[in-house]
């Protein structure tokens, strides 16, 4: 009887002690599949795995990835691959195909970035969200169409490259740039997944456009059509950039009355660039040697930019957007804050426009908010609280983070070799 006892004792303990397991992963992993990549972050640090030797190695990979470390995240996808992809459930390993494929294209590892999302499209599709569902297709196109481009590369000067940039109408910066030797000023855009250039320039550049077409989203969540192009060489100051993607877009979809855009910087550039800084005299610097200040603000979303930012002593997530002249708040932040904001606000129509045109929504408008990250704080009145989200991003995210914000510091600095974001007064 009393060794019976003692059996039960031992499995109850047996019990609880894989139970308390399985939850630490589960909490963990949560976090991730929640977008709340910040927090995601720094619990995987307490996270000692008992017994399995895939969890830690597949929360790493996830992270790294979301935080810029593409390399290290594809060695433990590899390791994974290897050793334990029989012991690892379907759902999980969609999200190991999707991070490699992610991880390549930023590396601009295209026909790798082609391969593996293709295992994604064939194996666990019924493990993708809806939106998931509808870009991966148009990943595929686009990789496909990139299989035998080299990779993006990057020659820099001896020293800190200053170039003077200015705002356009709209009051987006626009950069002086060389694209196979011939001189214009394109948007500079922390939003924009890939580089951009109209179809008609692209043609009288003489570029290759594929024959492929494919869905771009936009921030009115309409889709239009891009096909792809492959640039030789983009110069930016004293930097020299090779083999440059950009989507390649119809004219009339930049096109806003008087208003064109013809090109737009994006993110892949900015990557390589390492780091940049922007000073309210419209100077832009790409630095040689980039500083680490310790800071890590700054996350990936697939191609989309994450700031960790602070409201009312709360950690938030938002977009960051240096395309997007103003800031605008989305679902999760009025679920946070829903009895002050409808027993202040009465709900009215807010205009959007982006590329694709100008649509009409329901929302609130704020008279103020104050923001933080770091030792930086701004306030901006009349904000815009969108009712609905127009897009699976808007579902996850605090908000976005445009100019309204950005512009009320003397310098911003954007590191992407150490992931942070600063902004100096």
């Amino acid at each position: 009887m009393k060794r019976r006892y003692l059996l039960v004792l031992f499995a109850l303990f047996l019990f609880v002690f894989s139970s308390s397991y399985s939850q630490d992963f589960n909490s963990i992993y949560s976090l991730y599949k929640q977008k709340d990549y910040f927090r995601f972050r720094n619990n995987i640090g307490y996270y000692n795995p008992y017994s399995s030797s895939w969890q830690k190695p597949f929360l790493e990979s996830m992270s790294d990835c979301i935080f810029g470390n593409f390399e290290k995240s594809n060695r433990n996808i590899d390791y994974i691959i290897s050793n334990y992809i029989s012991d690892i459930p379907d759902s999980l390993l969609k999200d190991i195909y999707q991070k490699k494929y992610f991880n390549h294209s930023f590396l601009h590892e295209y026909k790798y970035a082609y391969e593996s999302a293709l295992i994604v499209l064939e194996k666990y599709t019924p493990y993708l969200n809806a939106e998931e569902n509808q870009t991966l297709p148009d990943d595929i196109m686009m990789f496909k169409a990139l299989v035998d481009s080299p990779p993006q590369k990057i020659t820099k000067g001896s020293q800190d490259a200053n170039i003077k940039i200015s705002k356009d109408m709209a009051g987006l910066w626009r950069m002086p740039v060389k694209v196979e030797n011939f001189d214009f000023n394109f948007v500079f855009d922390t939003g924009a997944d890939f580089s951009v250039i109209v179809e008609s320039l692209a043609k009288k550049l003489g570029m290759k456009i594929s024959d492929e077409e494919f869905n771009v989203g936009t921030s009115t969540d309409k889709k239009i059509k891009s096909k792809i192009a492959v640039a030789n060489s983009v110069i930016i100051g004293t930097v020299l950039l090779e083999n440059v993607v950009f989507y390649v877009m119809k004219d009339e979809d930049f096109t806003f009355g008087p208003y064109k855009i013809e090109g737009i910087v994006g993110a892949p550039i900015m990557r390589d660039l390492g780091e940049i800084r922007i000073s309210q005299k419209n100077e832009l610097t790409i630095c040689v040697n980039p500083e680490d200040k310790g800071i890590r603000n700054f996350a990936y979303d697939q191609y989309t930019p994450i700031i960790q930012m602070v409201y009312s002593s709360d950690s938030l997530n938002f977009v960051f957007d240096s395309g997007n002249n103003s800031i605008m708040l989305f679902t999760p932040f009025l679920k946070k804050y829903e009895n002050d904001i409808t027993s202040k606000y009465k709900l009215t129509k807010i205009g959007l426009g982006g590329a694709g045109g100008i649509i009409e929504t329901d929302g609130y408008i704020l008279d103020e908010i104050t923001l933080s990250s770091g030792n930086s704080i701004a306030s901006m009145k009349k904000v815009n609280l969108l009712l609905k989200p127009l897009s699976d991003t808007q579902k996850f995210f605090h908000g976005n983070l445009g100019q309204a914000f950005i512009g009320q510091f003397e310098t911003l600095i954007l590191n992407y070799k150490n992931m942070y974001i600063e902004f100096r007064k």
